[in-house]
């Protein structure tokens, strides 16, 4: 994956790509606290067969902190001047963890610039089933302040490796790809902002709790078998919500099932997209 940056509207983000016209085209967002090096497994498949590009949305994974697109309705609408800027007319997305309810937003508010959408690992509508770091960093001001102590420097850390040390069953992270986090995502202003995006969810909720009829667009909402920070209920609860999609676990695998499970879940992502193609689905 050749690591690029990109300007949209004065926010630099970073981004990987392999832009091949005529190819069917693909959008991957990267989760938090991670970046799109979390699609390297996949980069060999993935740049062969589509056009992708994979990115991080502000604030999260080395791109610009950006203080105007924080919540999850600020990123949900900066998605579409990302799909604008690299000319991604209706593609699939791929979108787990704040990817989810980043997607939602969008979907519910523009349709028809996303074909499908595999999504899941997160809890985008409510009420919120979760552990208690995920609680504590979405409503608690003590916590958050503790996770942005020293400038970030401390509480970054802290805030990475127990969501890495929970977060997985199977694989391991790859010092590289911690490091890579913590040399840029885990700044003052960038993690201001993933707190705040986090901060933003119970709100959010409600408005996407209403919003989710609205969302036509076939969704595939995995979500890993064990997971400790979000609970497996709040993806089969979206799914029950959505008028077009289907759940489905992913055996033995954790929160970051997406790298837990890696290969299937790219099975997944890669069936689903077929799916819509030419099965059954409408987009």
């Amino acid at each position: 994956m050749k690591l690029e940056f990109k300007n949209i509207e004065g926010t630099r983000l970073r981004f990987a790509a392999s832009r091949n016209p005529g190819k069917p085209q693909l959008i991957l967002l990267s989760p938090q606290p991670q970046s799109i090096l979390v699609s390297r497994n996949w980069w060999t498949k993935l740049e062969h067969d589509f056009d992708v590009v994979a990115v991080n949305l502000p604030t999260h994974g080395h791109s610009d902190a950006a203080r105007h697109v924080t919540t999850v309705s600020q990123q949900g609408e900066f998605l579409g001047r990302i799909l604008d800027r690299f000319s991604l007319d209706n593609p699939p997305l791929v979108g787990p963890d704040v990817g989810t309810p980043t997607a939602l937003c969008h979907m519910a508010d523009t349709p028809g610039r996303i074909k499908s959408a595999t999504l899941g690992d997160a809890g985008s509508i409510g009420p919120l089933n979760e552990q208690a770091m995920f609680r504590w960093t979405c409503t608690s001001r003590l916590f958050q302040l503790m996770i942005l102590a020293s400038g970030g420097l401390i509480g970054s850390r802290v805030y990475t490796a127990c969501a890495n040390a929970i977060g997985y069953r199977n694989a391991r992270p790859p010092a590289e790809i911690l490091r890579d986090y913590r040399q840029k995502s885990t700044d003052f202003n960038r993690l201001r902002g993933q707190i705040g995006f986090l901060e933003s969810y119970p709100s959010e909720q409600q408005c996407l709790s209403q919003d989710c009829s609205k969302i036509t667009v076939p969704v595939q909402g995995l979500h890993g078998e064990y997971d400790l920070l979000i609970a497996v209920s709040n993806s089969w609860r979206l799914h029950k919500q959505l008028p077009n999609s289907r759940f489905g676990l992913v055996e033995n695998a954790a929160h970051f099932s997406y790298k837990d499970s890696h290969q299937v879940y790219l099975e997944r992502i890669l069936a689903w997209i077929d799916l819509v193609d030419f099965g059954d689905l409408m987009p």
